[in-house]
């Protein structure tokens, strides 16, 4: 299983992007962990490294929309507590079984579905509001 990223979730934002093309990086580094390594310890590792990345990057955006004064503020902030909420759910999850499985499915949906329809909702409509208000 691979993130993949293409043109078409660019943003047009610099920091955006370049966070996202960073945060695939470590959605592929957990996938093949799980795919090759098969070790509890070293995925729970890289499960809570990509945790943080993902808070350091939602940090990010959420401090441009409060600079830009983004009028869809508090609802790019929900999509971010809803992605949040539900990998720390599979982080416990993994921690609790300390089987990978359980939770390999879910988290495929969530960091490839749910990544790419944020960026796709979300993200790209903030970066346009960015540059409309540089």
């Amino acid at each position: 299983m691979k993130a993949t990223w293409c043109d078409s979730l660019a943003s047009g934002n610099e920091t955006i992007d370049s966070q996202h093309k960073e945060l695939f990086e470590h959605m592929n580094a957990f996938f093949d962990n799980i795919t090759h390594t098969h070790n509890h310890e070293t995925t729970v590792r890289t499960l809570n490294f990509l945790v943080k990345y993902v808070r350091y990057h939602f940090g990010t955006e959420e401090e441009l929309m409060r600079e830009s004064e983004y009028p869809h503020f508090k609802e790019h902030l929900n999509a971010h507590r809803i992605i949040v909420d539900k990998l720390m759910e599979c982080y416990k999850d993994l921690i609790r079984s300390g089987n990978t499985e359980v939770i390999t499915e879910e988290l495929g949906v969530l960091l490839q579905k749910w990544f790419v329809e944020h960026i796709m909702d979300n993200d790209i409509k903030l970066a346009e509001h960015l540059k409309n208000n540089a």
